[in-house]
């Protein structure tokens, strides 16, 4: 190993956790060779108490030290879980400062979320519309705040969040001609106002990525629009695309505690992709 490698393994965390584990699991043999070479003599008992507070001696300090250098760690994702429930940044409270893994992380992330606020900061005031099929895009979709939407259908009421991909049956939709592939997702758009009005959050989070928030309606409800926006889909003829070949797959979630609006996505997202490796030609919806 070169020097640079050297000085960058000395630095790094898993080192110090290395060093500080095979110190602390010595600590009883150094004990025991300790009252070996000053005791002059021993019975069983003496070396049994004597292993034993070693023993508890590095334990203790291998838990304090591993909680100490994890402390950044644990800083960071405290920081990170209150930013998208909406609160501040705190990067005050983060220590950046250091050549280890936890601290590199830590610079990423506060870089990251600089510049996250200053394209917030550059778009703000303007319409938040995708301008392909006019409804919100996905920055927007993500700025809801689900609190004050629950406090106004009532505590009872359910909010649930529909991811949907658009695709074509036998060829990527990327690989369509651009003009087709344009129409194809304007005429979702107008399907999703069609089916999906008067609800006021209907967005379009990626290039075939739709999101619906619908707050306060039954299940059955829910089940029945996107059943609709799916039968429509499929009634769809555009361009080279014949009827029958564009379909939409479906993943739900249920808001059950106080997740913010990022949670729900993720967690409709991973259901789509659940409905989509189970169910290739079936039904193409599957609720988390």
């Amino acid at each position: 190993m070169d020097y640079a490698n050297r000085a960058k393994w000395y630095r790094s965390i898993i080192a110090k956790i290395f060093l500080v584990s095979f110190v602390c699991i010595h600590v009883p043999l150094i004990a025991l060779l300790i009252n070996f070479g000053t005791a002059t003599q021993s019975d069983m008992l003496t070396i049994g108490l004597v292993v034993l507070g070693a023993t508890l001696v590095g334990t203790a300090a291998c838990l304090a030290t591993m909680w100490w250098l994890t402390l950044p760690l644990r800083n960071l994702a405290m920081a990170i879980s209150r930013y998208r429930t909406g609160a501040a940044f705190a990067e005050e409270n983060l220590n950046k400062h250091g050549d280890d893994e936890i601290a590199v992380v830590t610079r990423a992330v506060c870089g990251m979320v600089g510049e996250i606020s200053a394209l917030a900061e550059r778009v703000d005031g303007q319409p938040a519309l995708d301008p392909l099929t006019g409804l919100l895009n996905g920055s927007a979709a993500y700025g809801v705040q689900l609190g004050p939407l629950a406090r106004q259908i009532g505590g009872t009421a359910e909010i649930v969040v529909a991811v949907f991909e658009l695709e074509a049956i036998g060829v990527p939709l990327s690989g369509l001609d651009q003009e087709t592939s344009d129409r194809a997702l304007v005429a979702v758009g107008d399907l999703v106002r069609q089916h999906f009005s008067p609800r006021p959050v209907a967005a379009r989070m990626s290039n075939t990525t739709f999101v619906l928030l619908f707050a306060g309606d039954e299940l059955s409800t829910v089940h029945a629009s996107c059943e609709a926006i799916r039968r429509a889909v499929l009634e769809l003829e555009v361009g080279s695309l014949a009827r029958g070949r564009l379909r939409v797959t479906f993943g739900l979630a249920i808001r059950r505690r106080n997740e913010a609006m990022a949670d729900l996505l993720h967690q409709a997202d991973m259901a789509l992709f659940r409905a989509k490796d189970i169910r290739r030609t079936g039904l193409e919806m599957l609720l988390r």
